[in-house]
């Protein structure tokens, strides 16, 4: 991943686009909340210049354990990011996007919420979403949404509720352009 085209000054998502079995998943269960997009992302992530290097913020279901990095809400140096993506068959897109530096950082530590992708689940077969109840822990949207209020206003849902193709669709109808960190 090439960062140098980034501005240090920004901060920005990266939006992901897996073809995993459970990537597959999530496209087909959250498609509907972004249907005129191309692609539906199925994780989402922040990207943060500091001290002195880029960092990787998100809410993932699985660590790394040969580089110590957990699972849950973490953070890690984005020159770790090869090794912690080794094993995805995936592209990742990213934009500019402001993000609350110090609320990423609180949320770090919190554990991933399986219940809140149940929920999500049952939401989306139902088309009720905005409806079911928040449960411990964060997702990967989840977290991103906390601290991009941008997100939450624009659809007018909690946090726990907002998918990665929820900021697809805020991308796309905002005319966001992708940014060069391929």
């Amino acid at each position: 991943m090439n960062l140098d085209n980034l501005d240090t000054s920004k901060t920005y998502i990266g939006l992901q686009y897996g073809n995993s079995l459970i990537a597959k998943e999530i496209r087909r269960f959250s498609k509907d909340y972004a249907p005129d997009s191309k692609e539906i992302p199925t994780h989402v992530c922040g990207l943060v210049f500091r001290y002195g290097e880029w960092w990787i913020f998100e809410s993932h279901a699985n660590g790394v354990k040969n580089i110590l990095i957990p699972s849950g809400v973490r953070h890690y140096r984005a020159q770790n990011w090869e090794k912690v993506e080794a094993k995805c068959d995936s592209e990742y897109k990213f934009f500019e996007m402001p993000l609350d530096e110090k609320t990423l950082e609180e949320y770090i530590g919190q554990p991933y919420s399986i219940g809140d992708i149940g929920s999500l689940l049952r939401a989306a077969i139902l088309n009720r979403n905005g409806k079911q109840k928040d449960r411990k822990g964060l997702i990967c949207s989840e977290y991103i949404a906390n601290c991009c209020p941008a997100i939450t206003e624009y659809f007018n849902l909690p946090t726990f509720c907002i998918t990665p193709a929820h900021f697809q669709k805020y991308i796309d109808d905002n005319n966001i352009k992708e940014v060069g960190a391929k």
